[in-house]
């Protein structure tokens, strides 16, 4: 499908996926997305990795960056073809600005591709990563597309949802046969 949507587990391999992702999607303007406090330690493991492995380096941006002002103009000028999202959970809110951020870019720009990771995707909610999984996989989302079927979705299977206002499996039971 292009992209990627990672829920790995801590220890699992996630940093080496972002490496390597650009050479595998064949990317030439590949560009790392990540809390600043990870920085410097990707960018040593980065130089580690290549003894290794086939990697190139990789242009990082932080999520706080990203989330000023200037981090549009810095999006900008990456112009990525692939945005590998590291610890991706970053990304949930979709009224921050670097979510809107990167939402925009994806759809003014419907063919760059997408990989996301994170240890922790969600903790209560399906439209915690909906949006980022149809980045991932815009073809190919195991959750619904459309806001009607996911509202539907999540009030049937989220944490925290009042009894009253919560909706029957419904056609997840025919979906699961």
């Amino acid at each position: 499908f292009g992209g990627l949507f990672g829920p790995q587990a801590v220890g699992s391999g996630k940093t080496l996926v972002t490496f390597l992702a650009p050479v595998v999607l064949d990317a030439k303007r590949p560009l790392l997305i990540l809390p600043a406090k990870l920085r410097e330690k990707t960018i040593r493991e980065m130089a580690r990795y290549q003894d290794h492995f086939r990697i190139r380096p990789i242009p990082i941006l932080s999520y706080e960056m990203l989330g000023r002002e200037q981090g549009e103009q810095a999006l900008r000028d990456a112009n990525p073809d692939l945005i590998i999202a590291d610890e991706c959970h970053r990304l949930k809110n979709s009224r921050a600005a670097v979510t809107r951020r990167v939402a925009r870019w994806m759809r003014e720009h419907p063919t760059t591709k997408f990989v996301a990771v994170s240890g922790t995707i969600t903790k209560r909610s399906l439209r915690d990563y909906a949006h980022i999984i149809k980045w991932c996989l815009p073809f190919g989302s195991p959750l619904p597309v459309t806001q009607h079927d996911l509202e539907e979705w999540s009030s049937a299977l989220d944490e925290k949802i009042e009894d009253m206002q919560r909706l029957g499996v419904g056609g997840l039971v025919q979906l699961c046969r």
